[in-house]
């Protein structure tokens, strides 16, 4: 769009086109006010302005303020005057490039206030543009030729990928790169008529810091983008919250591929193209910065009583100092994170490639020769030492009785950034081993009441086999078990990055196996009562007939083959008006009514609700689609998700010790009796409040298809998992996590460190390795400390709340050490980088400025929480001199939709 067209935008202006407050459509914008809604108002506009006037524009926000929100705006409102516009959103991979995808859809549908057929379609409320996602750069231009869409989004990878090993090893791959980037620049300016794309977005724009860089992606970005003179971009909007990262020297490198930035000092650019606000969260007394809340720890373990395992790292430092000296190198933070690499032999390197950043996470350390060999000495002399900086985590991430339903469930929900590949394996085995326990204990003490502890030890002993289950335990079946085997199971999903060796084996009891002697266990025959449709059981998780506490007065039964079944949940969805009428088709089934209503667990638990969460199901109530949603959420979390199914499991080994005689509706009512006398206090009705408490967020933040069935849930059947670049697909891990069911411990590497929200449940980190520098700290501890997260719904709920960061390290050694220096130097340069002021930062180990009195660095909540005195680096200004003319929205007919 000309620079004349460009005309100037003003908060008040934006408001009219969008709401920043998604619970009130009509919202708009007042001068003065501090909320963040507002802020982003003024956002939106100064962007705009910084674009009309300079052609480019770095939005620098702290993490977590809705950066994405700002840019769609952005590009909203770039639409709504030319329509025709083209924009190219690059985002670091493929999951958060499906994430702008779906807020983008999002935003439409929620913030932008007009159905124009421009922006959003009249006829459904979706965008006009469908965004077209492209996983490579020839796949880009190709789509771009196409001419069918106006909304392009494609990985940053891709600049990483275009020169691949299968090249001559003789070949100068970065020229390579170099000269492929520059053919599809070419290509991509001739389908655009020569100008370009109308706007560029580049998020996490920090990625092109190093401009100087001998990697693919620095040399092929500046061809990519463009010289001066034949921009790729005819404006340039930057993302990133880290600007100045590790340096100041980032500025001008990250803003040297979309403009020219001269001999300009660092301050001066930031000046001209940046708006940098600090995160504000609003609470129940005002507004509270993350100082005010965040409260870091430092979690010591020992080595006093544990001879061998002092020994071992006693040995480790020493050859780990002569290593060093002897290649002449300094110490880099991330030694002594675990011994446990020795164990895996397969390189995740090829897994890797989609993130190259996970490239900095360490398959083997520089160390990790010396661990695999004193590793191997001691396993030959008996055993693995012990590691106490393990232990500790995990005594940190599981709770001292998983059932205890008096401990609100987000409290269980941890997340752990580590350095090295294969400790997120080491650290999810350990967990779920935990898990494990406590889970075993339960149902030994459920199945076998007088047990002195014989079969629990001899269970545990076999790492909690399904064949040592079912040889102590398989006498408790029940005539149909083999019934609820016949058809087809709706077993657990697979996926492809499944690791059992570090997965729950209890959880796995609840899993029928395609085949073998094991195939099913008595715990496994009871979740499929719960799920399949021909088990009056079944009716236990279906919703209430009208949502709230209503029962079932009939169900069907039909001939199948030489027998007669009688079927339950399709009686129950027609009850509730969500199923289609049976008996109009060709087959007739018979309808029969039960001798008394049946009830749900569900309507017993409407019943014990306080009168806000009752609220909740009233409104749930009044849309069926929704509530149809919330039921399957609520069902799969319950069945594969959370220990709420080994809680049900016990229960109804313990109803079934008494005896119940009669038929099949006599035995169900008489345990929804049973159930009903502890309902109030079971882990069932802390986990169902969670759930209801939550829903509306996490309902918001999902793709339609995972809203119908909620299927990814099914596969989460461990306490614990991990996230590296060999998990394909993470985004299940994410939407788990982000919920009140499993996984309650994520591991993750890099990969899970910039770009996804972790927010709407967690509000504990765990640094378990040190990150590279300060910048990359806050990236990973603004994956949870983000608006309208676990904190903020604290916040507003009590007016304190806490934001747990914790730093596990082995005392009185080298690992204390590189901890102590990493501590003081973030803490030094925290409100620099706060201002983008700060020096350059290295992840060396400077061990002279090591102080003993390092844990006084560690961040600690203010006693009054919302005193502040943090300013905004560069605020928006309504002074600043933008473009010369108006905005002026196109005011267009009825126009084709694009596809």
């Amino acid at each position: 769009m000309d620079a004349e067209r460009w005309g100037a935008l003003t908060p008040e202006l934006v408001s009219g086109f969008i709401t920043f407050d998604r619970e009130h459509a009509d919202w708009t914008y007042r001068k003065g006010d501090p909320a963040m809604a507002a802020r982003q108002a003024e956002g939106v506009a100064g962007l705009w302005n910084k674009l009309g006037r300079h052609r480019a524009a770095l939005l620098a926000d702290e993490v977590g303020t809705g950066k994405t929100l700002q840019a769609l705006g952005v590009m909203a409102l770039l639409w709504k005057a030319k329509p025709d516009a083209c924009v190219l959103v690059m985002a670091p991979n493929r999951d958060i490039c499906r994430h702008w995808e779906r807020e983008y859809a999002k935003f439409v549908r929620t913030h932008y206030k007009q159905s124009d057929d421009v922006v959003r379609r009249v006829r459904d409320g979706e965008p006009v543009h469908g965004a077209r996602l492209a996983w490579s750069l020839a796949e880009l231009a190709q789509a771009v030729e196409e001419r069918r869409h106006r909304l392009f989004v494609t990985t940053i990878y891709s600049l990483s990928g275009l020169m691949r090993d299968e090249h001559d090893e003789g070949m100068d791959k970065l020229q390579g790169a170099a000269i492929a980037a520059a053919r599809i620049h070419r290509r991509l300016k001739a389908a655009l008529g020569g100008r370009g794309f109308d706007l560029l977005v580049v998020d996490e724009a920090h990625y092109f810091r190093n401009s100087r860089g001998k990697s693919q992606r620095a040399r092929a970005a500046r061809e990519f983008f463009g010289r001066p003179e034949d921009r790729l971009g005819e404006r340039a909007l930057l993302m990133t919250a880290t600007p100045s990262h590790a340096s100041m020297h980032d500025v001008a490198a990250i803003l040297g591929y979309v403009t020219e930035v001269g001999e300009d000092k660092p301050e001066a650019l930031l000046k001209k193209y940046t708006l940098r606000r600090l995160r504000r969260m609003k609470g129940r007394d005002g507004s509270y910065d993350k100082y005010g809340y965040r409260h870091e720890r430092a979690v010591a373990s020992d080595l006093i009583h544990d001879p061998a395992a002092e020994l071992f790292f006693a040995l480790y430092q020493k050859l780990l100092v002569s290593k060093e000296v002897q290649d002449g190198r300094r110490f880099l933070y991330g030694y002594l994170e675990g011994f446990e690499s020795f164990k895996v032999q397969a390189s995740e390197a090829e897994q890797e490639t989609e993130e190259d950043v996970a490239k900095r996470d360490f398959q083997g350390a520089p160390d990790t020769e010396i661990l695999i060999r004193l590793a191997r000495m001691h396993e030959s002399l008996g055993g693995l030492p012990a590691h106490p900086k393990y232990d500790a985590l995990v005594n940190a991430c599981v709770p001292a009785d998983v059932f205890d339903a008096g401990v609100d469930v987000h409290e269980h929900k941890h997340l752990v950034f580590v350095r090295r590949i294969p400790s997120v394996r080491e650290i999810v085995a350990r967990v779920n081993v935990a898990y494990d326990r406590q889970m075993g204990q339960r149902i030994v003490q459920a199945l076998a009441p007088d047990d002195t502890g014989r079969l629990l030890k001899r269970w545990e002993a076999s790492h909690w086999s399904r064949e040592v289950f079912n040889r102590h335990f398989g006498g408790h079946g029940e005539a149909d078990d083999a019934m609820l085997l016949e058809g087809n199971d709706a077993a657990a999903e697979e996926h492809a990055d499944t690791d059992a060796n570090v997965h729950s084996k209890v959880a796995d009891l609840f899993v029928v196996k395609k085949t073998g002697a094991q195939r099913s266990t008595d715990a496994s025959n009871f979740s499929l009562r719960l799920r399949k449709p021909e088990s009056l059981f079944s009716l236990l998780l279906e919703p209430a007939s009208d949502y709230k506490a209503g029962t079932y007065g009939y169900h069907y039964r039909k001939q199948s083959g030489d027998r007669l079944r009688d079927e339950y949940a399709s009686a129950a969805l027609e009850a509730r008006g969500a199923g289609e009428k049976r008996g109009v088709g060709v087959v007739v089934d018979e309808k029969l009514d039960f001798t008394k209503p049946m009830p749900t667990l569900w309507g017993l638990m409407y019943r014990q609700l306080d009168a806000a969460d009752r609220e909740r199901i009233d409104r749930l109530a009044r849309e069926p689609a929704k509530a149809e949603s919330f039921g399957r959420y609520l069902k799969n979390g319950f069945l594969f998700a959370s220990p709420v199914i080994v809680e049900l499991y016990c229960w109804y080994a313990e109803f079934r010790q008494r005896g119940e005689a009669g038929d099949a509706q006599q035995r169900y009512l008489a345990l929804v009796d049973f159930l009903d006398s502890g309902l109030k206090d079971s882990l069932a009705f802390a986990y169902f409040r969670a759930a209801l408490q939550t829903f509306d967020a996490l309902w918001e933040n999902v793709p339609d298809e995972d809203r119908q069935g909620w299927h990814k849930l099914t596969g989460l059947s461990s306490p614990a998992f991990y996230a590296s670049g060999a998990v394909k697909d993470r985004q299940r891990l994410i939407l788990g996590f982000n919920s009140p069911f499993y996984p309650n411990v994520l591991a993750a590497t890099s990969v899970l460190q910039e770009g996804v929200n972790m927010h709407l449940q967690c509000r504990k980190v765990h640094h378990y390795g040190i990150a590279w520098t300060p910048g990359d700290n806050e990236q990973r501890v603004g994956r949870v400390d983000r608006l309208f997260g676990k904190v903020n719904a604290l916040l507003e709920r009590d007016g304190r709340a806490e934001l747990a960061i914790q730093y596990p390290y082995l005392a009185r050694s080298f690992d204390e050490e590189q901890l102590a220096s990493f501590v003081r130097e973030k803490h030094l340069v925290e409100e620099r980088m706060d201002a983008c002021r700060q020096l350059p930062i290295g992840a060396e180990i400077d061990l002279r400025r090591a102080s003993d009195a390092w844990r006084s660095y560690l961040r600690t909540p203010r006693e009054d929480m919302i005193e502040s005195n943090l300013v905004d680096p560069y605020p928006y200004d309504p002074k600043e001199e933008g473009p010369d003319s108006v905005y002026t929205p196109h005011l267009a007919e009825r126009r084709a939709e694009d596809p």
